[in-house]
Formats: structure tokens, C-alpha cells, sequence
């Protein structure tokens, strides 16, 4: 058994739409693509359904009023929505709240019942249509919970046959009995809004900006020999450290009392650089510190 429900659409889309838009005419699309489904797995003789009203065997309708000129002598099987409510899950019904944006979710259980109409012109028969709706509905309500329903197919009830007169338009001979069968479903419903004219950070921009250090002076001295260099008064003299330790160069600036080498920096902020370690494992090395050679 296959239920027909109607599809617009890849990937359900139409139902999704449909009970995201119009819920309780989309449970109601459920109940009768159920019945649809079902009397259409029925072989030929026993209740067999078709889209063709010339066809079927039974009419299934989601009118609560059917004329008496379209059912003849055939079975019929209408359906009727009783009100539904709004059940409360907690405190405001709140599921979640965005501080940033005011955003409120809230959540809601709607209970209800459908009513489906068993009709027929004969009273047994009416009761015998309402004893397989009833129970089909209670032995594969997975089916209809897949389709979004919370809870329904649970605990149906059937009514005494009763004249149909509000449901078959045109009876005047009295000859239709109709059998309710009473089905409760439950669905929840899922809601949120956002308050309006609310500032809202939508972006962050960063940048980075490095300036270049300028030039340093022009004249570089570089002694191999160990010794210190002689001090000027015109021009700080400054020992800048190299990888290779045998090495010792000497600057001095332009300008008195500047220094004439800068670290590097990025927006004015200097970056810590390690000193670089060269490791010999024979031969001649200079320490850096002392400005001496050492073996």
C-alpha cells in the first residue's frame, strides 16, 4: 500500500510548502491520499479505487457535501475537520531566543481530530467501510507520522449508523447511512520572529597596513678583526649583530643621537626576532659579546 499524494515538485517539495504554508490543508490532503492509497491496493470487487469516477468503486472525497447524482449506488467516504487547539508546551512557549537580535522561537503542539464519513445505502455496509478505515488508520499510522504528523491512528473510535442527510446532498428518499470513524493526530508547530528597526552588526572589515623602514646609512663598516670601532661625535655608532659569528659589522646614521638601524615592526609595534645561532665544529669563532676571537 502506497499513499497518492499529490507532488509539485523534486523532494517533496509540495508538501513541505503545503504544511509549512497551509497546515490543515495539508492534514487533510494526508487523510485522503491515505484512503486513496488504500482502497486503490484493493483488487477489483472489493472496494477498488480510481481516479476515473466512472471506474471506482468507491468515492472519496475531501467535500463534506457530495451530491447523490455523483455516488449512485456506490459507497462513499468523506472527511470532516473538527476545531483544532493550540496546546501549550511551557512558558511563552519559548524554544529559543538570539540575544544579538531579538529573535524569539517558539513551539506549539496542535491537537485535533478528523472525522472521516463512511456513507452507503446500506446500514452494514456503512459499518463495515468504518471497521476497515478504523482500522487501517491504527495499523499503519507510521505512515501517516512520516509525513509530518506528531501522533495520529492512536485510540479511533466508530459511531452507530446514523442518517446522512447533512452529508449526501440530495437524499431525499432518506436511503444513506453514514458511520463515523472519529481519528485524534497531533502535529507541532514550529514559529519565530524578529523584532523590526533593530541595528544589527550585518559585517567586520579588518585591514593591515606596514610601513617600510627608511633607508639606513649608506656607508656600512665592517671589521674582521675584533677590535671595536672608534666613536664619532657627529654620528652614533651602532654593532649590528649577523648570522656568522666571525663577523662583526658596524653602522652609524646620518643624523647625531638616531639610530641607524630599525627593528622590524608592523604598525609601529616592533616584532620580537630571535638572535640567529650558526654551530661550528672546528675552527676559529668570534663571540659576539666580548668581540674576541675564540677556538
Amino acid at each position: 500500500m502506497s499513499m497518492k499524494v499529490p507532488s509539485t515538485g523534486a523532494d517533496g517539495a509540495f508538501e513541505q510548502d503545503s504544511f509549512k504554508y497551509s497546515p490543515l490543508e495539508h492534514v487533510r490532503s494526508l487523510f485522503v491520499s491515505f484512503f486513496q492509497g488504500l482502497f486503490t491496493a484493493s483488487p477489483l470487487g472489493a472496494y477498488h479505487w480510481d481516479e476515473n469516477d466512472d471506474l471506482t468503486e468507491i468515492i472519496i472525497s475531501s467535500e463534506s457535501v457530495i451530491k447523490a447524482e455523483v455516488l449512485g449506488l456506490r459507497p462513499a467516504i468523506t472527511f470532516t475537520r473538527s476545531p483544532v487547539q493550540f496546546y501549550t508546551l511551557g512558558m511563552d512557549d519559548m524554544l529559543a531566543y538570539n540575544m544579538a537580535t531579538g529573535t524569539k522561537r517558539k513551539a506549539v503542539l496542535v491537537p485535533g481530530t478528523m472525522v472521516v464519513n463512511c456513507s452507503s445505502r446500506v446500514q452494514l455496509e456503512s459499518e463495515r467501510i468504518a471497521w476497515i478505515c478504523a482500522e487501517q488508520l491504527w495499523l499503519h499510522r507510521e505512515m501517516l507520522m512520516q509525513r509530518g504528523l506528531f501522533e495520529v491512528g492512536r485510540q479511533p473510535s466508530i459511531g452507530s449508523p446514523s442518517p446522512a442527510g447533512s452529508i449526501i446532498s440530495g437524499d431525499q428518499g432518506d436511503e444513506w447511512y453514514v458511520t463515523a470513524v472519529t481519528c485524534p493526530y497531533q502535529f507541532y508547530r514550529t514559529s519565530q520572529f524578529s523584532p523590526l528597526n533593530k541595528q544589527i552588526l550585518n559585517s567586520v572589515q579588518l585591514s593591515i597596513s606596514t610601513q617600510l623602514s627608511p633607508p639606513v646609512s649608506d656607508t656600512v663598516l665592517e671589521n674582521t678583526s675584533g677590535n671595536s670601532p672608534q666613536s664619532s661625535d657627529q654620528k652614533t655608532l651602532t654593532t649590528v649583530s649577523t648570522r656568522d659569528p666571525t663577523r662583526c659589522v658596524v653602522a652609524w646614521s646620518p643624523r647625531k643621537n638616531a639610530p641607524p638601524v630599525r627593528p622590524a615592526g608592523m604598525g609601529g609595534r616592533p616584532i620580537p626576532i630571535g638572535e640567529g645561532r650558526v654551530e661550528q665544529s672546528s675552527g676559529t669563532q668570534m663571540d659576539t659579546r666580548t668581540r674576541k676571537s675564540v677556538t
